[in-house]
């Protein structure tokens, strides 16, 4: 039977009953260049952080909990909203190939994340159709920030160029996006479209205005009396 590597080590059978409301974000920030970084995070709230030893074991607990992380992850604890604890693993990646070699240990299938010919594609399913130890009830999502113009998407929210899919058990979840990636991209054309505008009004203004000093300097040689032969 293939291992489940999806899910934070953190969400245990040991910790389910406390974790059944938690919440879970899976986020990619993906820049121009391909690089980026990679945050798993896990939220608890007031009453399930004090029960699980969170929030006096601070960020202590949140490395015992996610001990396969992959190299140069950072871990952290952050408090949001008032009552709510969260641990946080951020990892960057220099590369797609890097992400995608970070997806490669979990059960993230890669259809195509690729950037060509000013074309960034993101395409991947999490088939959660199988077993799971994630809790029930959990609220996961699974988070993107694609560069440049987006072009199509499947995702269920999205703020400017951040994505989100709420992720369903039982079940695979496509994930899907396209963006257009270079100088041309999103408000870019709008510049060199307006500046090439605004060169060509300048260009024009001055053909006319040169134009008219000419016609006037023509017409008052032309209207200028001819002066009267020297006597000798």
């Amino acid at each position: 039977m293939k291992s489940r590597k999806f899910f934070f080590p953190i969400l245990v059978a040991a910790l389910a009953l406390l974790l059944s409301a938690c919440k879970v974000n899976f986020i990619t920030e993906i820049g121009s260049n391909g690089s980026g970084k990679y945050v798993q995070e896990i939220g608890f709230q007031g009453d399930e952080a004090s029960m699980a030893g969170l929030s006096s074991a601070g960020e202590d607990f949140c490395a015992g909990q996610n001990e396969n992380t992959p190299p140069g992850t950072s871990i952290r604890q952050e408090t949001r909203n008032e009552t709510e604890t969260w641990c946080i693993y951020e990892t960057p990646f220099a590369s797609l190939e890097e992400l995608k070699a970070i997806y490669g240990t979990t059960d993230t299938v890669v259809n195509d994340i690729s950037l060509a010919n000013g074309q960034m594609t993101y395409d991947i399913t999490l088939d959660l159709s199988g077993d799971s130890n994630a809790p029930t009830g959990a609220e996961m999502y699974w988070i993107v920030t694609m560069p440049g113009s987006l072009v199509e998407h499947n995702s269920t929210l999205q703020d400017g160029n951040t994505l989100s899919w709420q992720l369903l058990l039982g079940q695979p979840n496509s994930i899907r996006a396209v963006s257009k990636v270079g100088f041309l991209s999103g408000n870019a054309i709008w510049y060199v479209v307006g500046g090439g505008a605004f060169l060509g009004f300048c260009c024009v203004g001055l053909l006319v205005v040169g134009g008219g000093v000419f016609f006037l300097v023509r017409r008052n040689k032309k209207a200028s009396p001819a002066e009267p032969p020297t006597a000798n």
